[in-house]
């Protein structure tokens, strides 16, 4: 393996440093600790990789979870809804049948009292 190095160093505006470097390599001549490097960013990456991949499924399972448990909660508020609506008529009644019917029993109880007055008057005579 042949590695030439040569650096220029310059001081550019504003105080900086700059660095060229040239390198020059032969391409089929690779030593063990580039091959070690190599393997290590490979196994590296791939374990980072599978790290990431398992903690971003076990992310998205919780959010499904979250979201299934969501829907079943809506879904049992929504039963309980229904539940009280089919109960509606026996439990409560509209204010205008209410009404309606107070009006009904008001006319009955007339009746029933023009009914008692004539008896009386006829006991009377």
């Amino acid at each position: 393996m042949v590695n030439k190095w040569s650096y220029e160093t310059r001081q550019a505006s504003g105080g900086l440093l700059r660095f060229k470097i040239k390198v020059t390599k032969d391409l089929f001549a690779v030593g063990p600790e580039y091959i070690a490097l190599v393997l290590t960013c490979v196994i590296s990456s791939v374990t980072g990789g599978g790290w990431v991949a398992s903690k971003v499924l076990a992310r998205s399972h919780e959010r499904v979870k979250q979201a299934h448990e969501r829907l079943r909660d809506s879904e049992m508020r929504l039963h309980e809804v229904e539940e009280q609506v089919k109960r509606m008529p026996i439990e409560y009644v509209l204010k205008v049948d209410f009404l309606r019917e107070i009006q009904q029993m008001h006319d009955h109880f007339k009746e029933i009292n023009t009914k008692l007055d004539r008896m009386i008057e006829k006991l009377l005579r």
